[in-house]
């Protein structure tokens, strides 16, 4: 039985319009990279979405890392502030739905913190999922499973077994994996495409999260 649904936000419960990767392009251009460089650093950035930010940072710029990561929040939270973020259509009402079958929801992102809160001000989702971890949280972010089993520690489950991760990214997928979650539920409103989704571990894949509470629902009755 289901105890807690961890969601990932942007591309699964939100919808940027394209500002993380417009962020990463423009942190890219800040740092004056060669055509070449640039090519390999956005086609790794497009190959890890859903990661923490940070963390492919690391892997791209060694120790320019915590400049650029420093530069990418900056654009992300100027994007933000000037064109806004808006829901996934149906996300709130479905966080709400599971909530009121007595299910704890959370939302994971590889935003820090404060980013993380910007967009759930925007959002206007303070009151809705209390349980929302960021890589800076708990040591690692994805594709480890430390974001999930955190959340899982805060909601008090059972077992792991009781958790489903929902995301748009084979990072989400992979986490879920690792963190021996229950159920693993793609969505389509983001990154990766359904092959992608399974091939890294989803055993669901829906349209969107408008689509959850019904599947949580029917894997309770199971």
């Amino acid at each position: 039985m289901i105890e807690l649904v961890c969601c990932d936000m942007a591309g699964t419960t939100l919808h940027d319009g394209g500002l993380v990767l417009e962020a990463f392009h423009r942190t890219i251009a800040s740092l004056d990279l060669d055509p070449d460089e640039a090519t390999q650093a956005e086609a790794y950035v497009i190959e890890t979405m859903g990661q923490s930010k940070i963390d492919v940072f690391r892997a791209l710029f060694a120790q320019r890392a915590d400049d650029a990561n420093a530069l990418f929040e900056a654009h992300f939270v100027d994007a933000v502030r000037e064109l806004g973020v808006h829901e996934i259509p149906g996300a709130r009402d479905a966080l709400e739905s599971l909530r009121s079958a007595g299910i704890s929801v959370a939302l994971t992102t590889g935003f820090s913190p404060a980013t993380r809160e910007l967009l759930i001000e925007h959002l206007g989702w303070g009151d809705v999922v209390e349980i929302r971890v960021s890589p800076a949280d708990v040591g690692r972010g994805r594709p480890a499973p430390d974001m999930v089993l955190a959340c899982a520690m805060r909601a008090r489950v059972t077992a792991m077994s009781n958790v489903a991760v929902v995301g748009d990214t084979a990072s989400d997928m992979v986490a879920g994996v690792r963190a021996g979650a229950g159920r693993r539920i793609g969505v389509l409103t983001g990154t990766d495409g359904e092959d992608r989704l399974r091939q890294h571990g989803a055993d669901v894949v829906i349209e969107s999260v408008s689509q959850l509470l019904k599947v949580i629902v029917t894997e309770r009755s199971l």
